[in-house]
């Protein structure tokens, strides 16, 4: 064999030549090693050929060469041992030593890629796939005897880079995070009035691919905004150019860039509103600042022009077709009874969406509403709910009210809530009510009327007006079904067309606000709970859209949807080339999916760049404006490698606010969880409520429930203290004469109003929450989203309430020192129910409360199980009825003796009072009460509902014996 060279030759020993053993030669070719055989065949030999001392094999008297090429195993035998040994070293280091340049190369290139700054994930993942790269051509690390006039290390570092773990990946980031922040400590410590804390200053120095800095109420995030622009610039990892700063209010913007300036110099970063930004691209590819249309900013008039536009497309036929059909069919979104748990969440569901008939007529389901629209349609003349007119009314029972009379034809209709196998609602009886069933016919059958009976499976199974229309053509009734035009005029006179216009320039805004690209409308109304609803009222929208664009196209205008939407197509089709590498969003957790969308390109058509957000997932109150929490809480998921940052030390509020707004907000197990530690401790409860009757007429002189908690304040407060109100709607907030009046009788504080929205990113001593009760316009509030509005909006999270629980934690996190909460126990907040119920660290003594107001939060209707027994007044005297009158009727009496509320027990109804406790029992047939009375054989017990003419309820019982153990169920409030 020839000494080492570029090329060597080897000749097995002839006793094997004659066996079939080959001569053959070695040479580097094509950037590998190349054997040629001496019958010119060519094979290239792999590199783990050289790594494996299989390779290399011994017999007795020769030796042989397995070597793995590209086409396969080939076998090299009969050579000397000495020889295959030489060649095989021969191989082994010729190619390490034409690797090794390359190793050595792309171990600078990697340190050079490191050296750039954070181990971010993408550069670690190109790091590990370029030392892999160069691993997989020498399989493994070479042992010292390999590597003579070969650098070893260089192999054993790509190999160690190669395989990193997520713990070595730990260390890095630590090891770098620990030198900056020791460099850079004189920066932290002064770039703020106040030092940065540890949280602050590891968030401005991480600096992974995309930051998530989860900054909780007054833990500093617009000091972390301004420390990591100044650190990037002072540590030269960054130009004041390369740096974007976005927030999302003009306000805010405007407040980021005085702090940036005041704190940094004028160094050359600037703050802008995603619109802005969006205006400026615009400008930059079509060279001319866009001018923006006067609808964008005056909503009424968007209003106007788009009523006229919908009036416009009502006079032509199939347009007018399409509006009739969708106000008989899909006003309202579809619900079954039978999915809800009790009757008062059906009742809620009802109320929310303010069902009416096509005549304007509160109905009790949406099957009634559907068979009403119907029979209008048709030219029918309905009567909704009419008395009977047969007399039925008796003591037990109040005057019979079908559903439905058909005065020209003498037909009742009933629609009765079963479904095929004769279920009922899961909060309805279903014994009691097949009984009300048999008893209307037996009623109709016995007075000679016309009954047609109306199920609600039809309405399930699709054929509820087929079967009316058989039903009714059974008994003679013909149709006149009204044109067109009479239909709208009905609509008109109760408002709907102009309700609905008023809708349609709603969901214009909202269309055009989610910057819709291919595809995701569809997706939107699959993901829609009523999509036939959507579908609907889209085709109505469409001709909206399309005269809204040609009337901007006309004019040469763009809306501030367009600013952002012409910004995404700008940027996604690389007509505009972002100069950013940074890019900094304020606020993060109030993002749209279009903004997202934004970012997301402006990121991606940059090399190398990084995002970092700020925000809090607990406060994120701005879904109905189109922001979308999940950018927040599934950050990793939607933009890639991620490093979160907690911020977990407020300066402003207390521990005792802060307990009591945490363990409230993580109710809502969807909420990211963090620790959030106040720099002020206390050991008192912060957060006070003050529980008294709002319904009651007040007395001259007497002191409102606000004053009375404003005196307090007053009383406690250290002068020049600031006091805010919040309501969680404008109304629920003193108008500006009263708020001056009492401002004037306590000069000492300082007084604000605002609405929890507007409170956001505000902060004062004390805070006074008002408008805690419930039902629409209660906290949490009742009103539902339009359903149409509600499809084109982000998904809605699954938690009850979940977004006004987060808007229950900014109002309790404005305050410093203390929150005072004001509520009716009659009607209070399901919020404020909950924090007495589960015992949350509340200070309840601080104001005087009366018993009932101790009590009356725990006592519901016991029919519709969600509303709260109120006491009202009718002219036989005081009673106490369900707050969801009149779907709901339930009423009973108060206590005899002392008029308190009473409270069921078994069979016996226990006044709640506790100096009281008068107890009466019920009667067990028709739940009236029990007296007792006298009789020829003494004295026993016998129902209220009893009637000498046998138009009664005659239950009479001779003793009943109250077991006092009920009192402790009564008391276990």
């Amino acid at each position: 064999m020839n000494s080492v060279s570029s090329s060597t030759q080897i000749d097995p020993h002839w006793l094997m030549r004659l066996f079939g053993a080959e001569s053959a030669t070695f040479n580097l070719a094509n950037g590998g090693l190349q054997v040629v055989t001496k019958n010119g065949d060519r094979y290239l030999i792999l590199a783990e050929s050289l790594a494996n001392e299989a390779t290399f094999q011994e017999g007795m008297v020769f030796a042989r060469l397995v070597l793995q090429t590209d086409v396969g195993p080939k076998t090299f035998s009969g050579l000397r041992k000495k020889e295959a040994q030489a060649l095989f070293r021969w191989l082994r280091q010729h190619w390490l030593k034409q690797l090794a340049p390359e190793v050595a190369k792309t171990a600078d290139n990697i340190r050079s890629l490191l050296a750039k700054g954070y181990p971010r994930q993408s550069r670690i993942d190109l790091a590990k796939e370029m030392a892999q790269q160069v691993l997989r051509r020498f399989v493994r690390v070479p042992e010292a005897e390999w590597c003579e006039g070969i650098k070893e290390v260089p192999f054993q570092w790509l190999a160690d880079v190669a395989g990193w773990q997520e713990s070595d990946l730990e260390q890095l980031r630590q090891s770098y995070v620990a030198r900056q922040l020791k460099l850079y400590d004189e920066f932290f410590a002064s770039v703020e009035s106040q030092p940065l804390t540890d949280r602050q200053r590891e968030a401005c120095v991480v600096d992974e691919d995309n930051n998530l800095v989860l900054a909780g109420a007054g833990t500093g995030k617009t000091s972390v905004m301004v420390g990591r622009a100044g650190y990037l610039i002072k540590s030269g990892q960054a130009r004041a150019c390369d740096i974007l700063m976005l927030a999302f209010a003009n306000k805010a913007a405007a407040e980021m860039q005085e702090r940036i300036d005041n704190r940094l110099g004028r160094c050359g970063v600037a703050a802008s509103t995603f619109h802005k930004l969006g205006k400026d691209i615009i400008a930059k590819v079509e060279g001319q600042q866009p001018s923006l249309t006067p609808l964008a900013e005056d909503d009424r008039q968007l209003a106007l022009q788009v009523n006229q536009w919908f009036e416009k497309h009502l006079k032509v036929r199939s347009y007018r077709q399409l509006v009739i059909r969708y106000f008989q069919y899909y006003l309202y979104p579809a619900a079954n009874p039978f999915d809800f748990d009790t009757e008062g969440e059906y009742f809620d569901y009802i109320l929310a969406n303010d069902i009416r008939t096509l005549k304007g007529e509160a109905v009790k389901s949406l099957g009634e509403c559907l068979v009403a629209n119907y029979l209008f349609k048709q030219g029918i003349e309905y009567q909704y709910e009419p008395a009977y007119e047969h007399k039925t009314a008796n003591p037990l029972h109040r005057q019979y009210q079908p559903d439905f009379y058909l005065p020209e034809h003498g037909v009742y209709i009933e629609y009765y809530g079963i479904d095929r196998d004769g279920n009922t609602a899961p909060y309805v009886d279903r014994e009691l009510y097949h009984q009300g069933m048999a008893w209307k016919r037996q009623l109709h059958a016995e007075k000679g009327t016309c009954l047609v009976e109306l199920y609600h499976y039809e309405l399930v199974e699709g054929v509820l007006f087929e079967a009316l229309d058989e039903k009714l053509a059974e008994n003679g009734v013909e149709y006149r079904p009204l044109p067109p035009e009479a239909v709208l005029a009905t609509l008109r006179e109760f408002g709907a067309i102009s309700t609905f216009a008023a809708l349609l320039a709603d969901l214009l805004k909202r269309y055009r606000a989610n910057c819709y690209e291919p595809g995701q409308v569809e997706a939107s109304i699959a993901k829609a709970e009523n999509k036939e609803q959507v579908k609907a009222a889209l085709k109505l929208l469409q001709p909206i859209l399309e005269d809204y664009q040609v009337l901007l196209d006309r004019e040469g205008h763009i809306d501030f949807d367009d600013m952002i939407g012409k910004a995404i197509e700008y940027v996604r089709d690389g007509r505009f080339v972002s100069p950013w590498r940074y890019i900094l969003v304020d606020e993060f957790q109030d993002i749209s999916d279009a903004r997202a969308r934004l970012v997301k390109y402006l990121r991606d058509s940059v090399k190398d760049s990084s995002l970092f957000c700020v925000g809090d997932d607990w406060q994120a109150i701005y879904r109905f404006t189109g922001s979308d929490l999940s950018f927040t809480t599934a950050f990793p998921e939607k933009f890639g490698p991620t490093r979160v940052t907690a911020l977990d030390l407020t300066f402003r509020f207390n521990s005792g606010i802060g307990d009591v707004a945490t363990r409230f907000v993580l109710q809502n197990p969807a909420q990211v969880k963090k620790q959030l530690n106040s720099l002020k401790k206390v050991i008192k409860p912060s957060v006070s409520l003050l529980r008294e009757d709002n319904r009651q007429k007040q007395s001259p002189g007497e002191p409102s429930r606000l004053e009375k908690v404003i005196a307090r304040i007053a009383e406690i407060a250290e002068p020049g203290s600031s006091v805010y109100l919040l309501g969680r709607y404008g109304f629920n907030l003193p108008d500006r004469a009263e708020l001056r009046h009492i401002a004037e009788r306590y000069p000492s504080i300082v007084l604000e109003s605002h609405t929890v929205h507007a409170s956001k990113g505000k902060e004062a001593d004390y805070v006074i929450v008002l408008g805690l009760e419930t039902g629409k316009h209660g906290f949490p509030s009742m009103k539902t989203t339009h359903p149409l509005l509600e499809a084109l909006l982000p998904g809605k999270e699954k938690h009850p309430n979940a977004e006004e629980r987060r808007l229950l934690y900014v109002a309790l996190t404005r305050a410093r020192n203390r929150v005072y909460m004001i509520a009716d126990m009659a009607v209070a907040s399901d919020f404020v129910v909950e924090l007495l119920r589960e015992g949350y660290d509340v200070e309840l003594n601080e104001f005087a409360t009366s018993l009932s107001q101790q009590l009356l939060h725990m006592l519901k209707c016991m029919k519709c199980k969600t509303g709260t027994m109120v006491p009202r007044q009718s002219k036989f005297g005081g009673f106490f009825g369900c707050n969801k009158y009149p779907l709901c009727t339930h009423r009973e009496r108060g206590c005899a003796q002392c008029e308190s509320q009473m409270r069921r027990a078994g069979r016996f109804k226990i006044c709640i009072n506790p100096e009281c406790l008068n107890w009466v029992p019920v009667c067990p047939k028709c739940g009236a009460e029990m007296v007792q009375r006298k009789g020829r054989y003494g004295e026993f017990w016998g129902c209220k509902n009893y009637r000498s003419n046998g138009d009664g309820c005659s239950q009479t019982e001779n003793e009943i014996t109250f077991d006092r153990s009920l009192l402790t169920v009564a008391l276990a409030l």
